[in-house]
């Protein structure tokens, strides 16, 4: 299960290790089961899968509000990662709705989107917005429930967030979309990013909905089309620490433009950013996705706002990718 969106602080959820692997929803990093020492394979759907049925509770809690019916929003959220640069995907709503109230009580298989679920734990951190549950075997996704918080701490959620106001006055208007995207990315197999306009950046902004180069890298790279409409490449390299040369496992890595071309110019909707990924435990990263250009690489540690609770690559998380703390005991460096 993974934690979405919140809009104060990092909360940490303990995922169920059985047969099936639960994980609680919270660079484009994906999701991912270690293979090795230094090697994953991204938690993905099986192409077997596709297209990815889906259901929905469209019962709305107090706190939505606007004219815009919520299906419509969960199916514009998807369409922003279904049309991804470069991504062979495809999801389908299952016809008619759904009326389970309960996240104890949702069938194998069912993919769920609920509004008004009891039996999820909103409380473990002020400002959780919503939460994706996914199911594997090994790294193969078998099912994915995403829930919306009713009751969310100083907000209300807004289907027309150029519009709608809340009801309640001390309380600030959320866009539904921009945590739907967020909740879809998790759906899809995508952990958080440390990028900070990523839509998959575990912090939300009151309004985005669109994807950046970062979660185009990682919704391609997991779900890749044979026919790159937009060519890219992988940069890699290793991260080391300066005075004994130890590798450092977790250093969050990205490459940063240097001009204003633009490789994605085509699809307007698609907004330019940095494009991340995490060093393994030997120091080294490969960070995927990449269109020509020129670009800086930057080595930071995840030390704030996002941390190693945001993420399944190393503890505390689990399981974690990788059976070991994440370092952070290192400064920036670029080159």
């Amino acid at each position: 299960m993974r934690v979405g969106f919140f809009s104060l602080t990092v909360l940490v959820v303990a995922a169920v290790t059985l047969i099936i692997v639960v994980r609680p929803a919270s660079p484009f990093l994906p999701e991912a089961t270690g293979t090795g020492s230094n090697t994953f394979v991204a938690d993905a759907w099986p192409s077997s899968a596709q297209p990815i049925h889906w259901v929905i509770n469209p019962t709305r809690s107090a706190k939505i509000v606007g004219a815009t019916s919520v299906t419509q929003v969960m199916q514009d959220s998807f369409a922003s990662w279904t049309s991804a640069p470069n991504t062979l995907l495809s999801v389908i709503t299952t016809p008619g709705t759904s009326s389970i109230t309960n996240a104890n009580q949702v069938p194998s298989g069912t993919n769920l989107i609920c509004f008004i679920c009891t039996g999820v734990n909103f409380s473990s951190a002020d400002g959780t917005l919503a939460l994706t549950s996914t199911f594997s075997q090994g790294s193969v996704i078998t099912q994915a429930d995403i829930y919306f918080n009713p009751n969310p701490s100083g907000v209300c959620f807004v289907t027309d967030a150029q519009t709608a106001k809340c009801p309640t006055l001390t309380d600030s208007p959320q866009d539904l979309q921009t945590v739907a995207t967020h909740e879809m990315g998790h759906f899809f197999g995508l952990d958080h990013s440390g990028i900070v306009r990523a839509i998959m950046f575990p912090f939300a902004p009151n309004v985005l909905t669109t994807l950046s180069y970062d979660d185009v890298a990682g919704i391609s790279s997991s779900y890749p089309n044979s026919i790159q409409v937009v060519p890219v490449g992988n940069i890699s390299g290793t991260v080391s620490m300066a005075n004994t040369g130890s590798p450092v496992f977790g250093a969050h890595v990205f490459a940063n433009s240097t001009t204003s071309n633009n490789p994605f110019s085509a699809f307007p909707s698609i907004r330019k950013t940095p494009i991340g990924t995490l060093t393994v435990p030997n120091g080294s990263y490969t960070i995927k996705g990449v269109p020509p250009d020129s670009y800086v690489v930057i080595a930071e540690p995840l030390d704030q706002p996002v941390t190693s609770s945001s993420v399944d690559w190393g503890q505390p998380a689990n399981p974690p990718t990788f059976n070991q703390p994440i370092q952070t005991n290192f400064t920036t460096r670029w080159h």
